[in-house]
Formats: C-alpha cells, structure tokens, sequence
C-alpha cells in the first residue's frame, strides 16, 4: 500500500499486519465485519481526541469497548478537556475512525488496558486501512503516556 506511517514503522523495525478493510470503519464491530482477514474485536481500539482548556491536544488510545473518561484524562494532564468536535477534527484533516496514534499531531496518552495486550489494532490514519502490532511498541515510535483514561462500555 505504500501509507506513510509503513515507512516510520520500517524505519524503526517494528513489526506490523496492515489490515485492509473492505469499507469505513468507525467501531470496535465495522472493523471486524469490514477487515480482510480475521481481527480479534479485544485488540480493536480508537484513537480518541481531546482538546484542552489551554488549545492543547491530547490523543487518547483506548480500548473499542471503553469509553473515556474526561475527569481522568483531566486528572491526567492538569487541565480540563472535552472531546474535540467533528468540525476541529476536519480543521486538522482528520476523520472519525481515522484518526492514527503514531501520526496525530496531540500528546498520545495510551490507556494502560491496551499496553497489557499481545497485539493492539488501530487506525493506520487511511480511513480504509488499519494496523496491528505489539502496543509496547509505540514507545519506539513516539513519546506517549500511559495511565488509566478508561471507564467501561
């Protein structure tokens, strides 16, 4: 496929599946249904922005079944935040279901639910490509956080 992100993955030897997908993909269940090939719905996870108080953005990295939790996060980072809307997401050239931890241009927080996983998948930042890799593997890609940003559901 030749997507940006392969090349910073190669360039640090980290090893990665892309997955195809036959269509968009904004849940945990459109990714399973929509993957060329089998993907475990436990390894799925999105890419969650957040905006804080002072402008600054934050990605959190979590879990497709979880929600996250802005009084964490806000704990977190020593400010209020709110989910970023649809129109600031389209001002930065993102979309929903394609927003990549390895290329959004936020402080990547990563809940520590996906660091205990083998493998994690997420949005390759191509609404119609995703990647999985080893989660302990971000850190050789970015600088990130990681804590507990999650409630259930």
């Amino acid at each position: 496929m030749g997507l940006e992100v392969e090349e910073l993955l190669r360039s640090r030897g980290v090893k990665y599946r892309l997955i195809e997908l036959r269509g968009r993909a904004v849940g945990t269940e459109d990714v399973v249904k929509q993957a060329v090939g089998y993907v475990e719905a436990s390894e799925v996870c999105k890419t969650v922005l957040l905006k804080g108080g002072s402008g600054r953005l934050y990605a959190a990295l979590v879990l497709g079944n979880r929600r996250v939790s802005l009084s964490k996060v806000s704990e977190e980072v020593g400010e209020p935040v709110r989910l970023a809307s649809r129109e600031e997401l389209a001002e930065l050239g993102l979309e929903p279901g394609a927003v990549s931890p390895l290329t959004v241009d936020a402080e990547l927080l990563v809940d520590e639910e996906v660091m205990v996983k083998g493998k994690a998948n997420f949005s390759s930042g191509h609404p119609l490509y995703g990647l999985e890799m080893d989660p302990r593997d971000l850190a050789k890609l970015r600088r990130l956080r990681v804590a507990k940003l999650t409630v259930e559901g």
